[in-house]
């Protein structure tokens, strides 16, 4: 990816927030209150990478990966919370001596399934701090517990394993790492960037996020189509367009595979058809067919002669009935007229 590219769409984000927060400063009176909140809110906005693949992955991976960026998206007075397992005290007491002074609040499992049942509790939870980070041992409850507020606004919590001896180091990298939720769709939106950091340090981390990236989706960078950086509210910029003839990564494989199932299929069927041509100067079934049926006739034919014999016969058995039946009447005719 061309760094001279990501520069100049990085200048050019940037400027454009920048005049968008002098515009809704000057449109700012006392009686607009939502302006000024709006202004205030641009100082924190944040840039958004967006990674397109050309195919779209047949394995889902819901465990999102994490990248260590250069330069810290938060801010200093950032609120962050972490889940932990029970009892919540002797975690709260672990952090403290760590000498970690960043997470501002610890909640246990127990308290977060009787606290935030309802999803009104769970939205104020997640609108209320920055970031959250989790115990790995308890990343397996979280999902129905959170609910779907958390991953809807990209506020996964992030893995952080308190068990190890450096917990402090620990939670730094989790700190200062950005996560690529791999969905089961063709866009990717990462957290890359914010206004508070310089143009410079938005380019370095823009440069690290897109390359690990691409070590981490399927068919790599022949799978990427292209990317955009924008924030919440602007327009994406592009910063990389794969041309169409180049592969999709992996789906070479594929494509090959189908490639030669094609051949194959081709090879065959021109054998078949070789055969079929061949198959001629050999006996064929359809002449064997006429011969068999032939007889069948021959045999209704020669059942059909009897019939008109015996039709014929009948007539003739009838006129010698006949016949015995006459002579007889004239016999009996004659013996009475001799006796009268």
């Amino acid at each position: 990816m061309d760094q001279i590219q990501v520069e100049k769409a990085t200048k050019a984000l940037l400027a454009h927030i920048r005049m968008r927060k002098l515009d809704v400063k000057n449109k700012a009176t006392t009686e607009n209150i939502i302006a000024e909140s709006d202004a205030d809110g641009l100082n924190s906005e944040v840039v958004w990478t967006i990674i397109t693949t050309k195919k779209i992955p047949e394995k889902f991976k819901s465990k999102p990966v994490s990248i260590r960026l250069p330069n810290s998206i938060l801010s200093d007075t950032a609120e962050i919370c972490m889940f932990v397992k029970d009892p919540q005290r002797e975690f709260k007491d672990l952090i403290k001596n760590a000498g970690v002074t960043r997470v501002s609040k610890i909640i246990g499992i127990s308290k977060l399934k009787s606290k935030f049942i309802p999803y009104e509790a769970k939205r104020q939870l997640c609108a209320a701090y920055d970031m959250f980070l989790a115990d790995e041992r308890v990343i397996p409850l979280l999902p129905k517990l959170i609910g779907k507020t958390f991953f809807n606004k990209k506020k996964h919590p992030a893995t952080v394993s308190l068990t190890k001896k450096d917990v402090k180091s620990e939670i730094e990298r989790a700190i200062h790492s950005t996560y690529l939720h791999l969905n089961k769709g063709v866009c990717n939106s990462i957290k890359t960037g914010s206004l508070k950091l310089s143009q410079e340090q938005n380019v370095e981390n823009i440069m690290a996020v897109v390359n690990k990236a691409a070590e981490k989706l399927p068919g790599k960078w022949n799978n990427i189509q292209s990317v955009y950086i924008k924030t919440t509210t602007s327009v994406a910029l592009p910063i990389y367009n794969a041309l169409h003839d180049e592969p999709a990564g992996d789906v070479e494989k594929d494509d090959e595979s189908t490639e030669v199932a094609i051949k194959e299929r081709t090879i065959e069927e021109i054998f078949e058809s070789e055969m079929a041509e061949d198959e001629p100067d050999e006996p064929v079934e359809p002449i064997k067919t006429p011969k068999k049926v032939l007889p069948a006739k021959e045999k209704l034919t020669k059942k059909a002669n009897p019939v008109s014999e015996s039709t014929d016969a009948v007539p003739s058995q009838g006129k010698a009935v006949k016949t015995t039946v006459k002579t007889t009447v004239k016999s009996k005719v004659a013996k009475k007229t001799a006796k009268a």
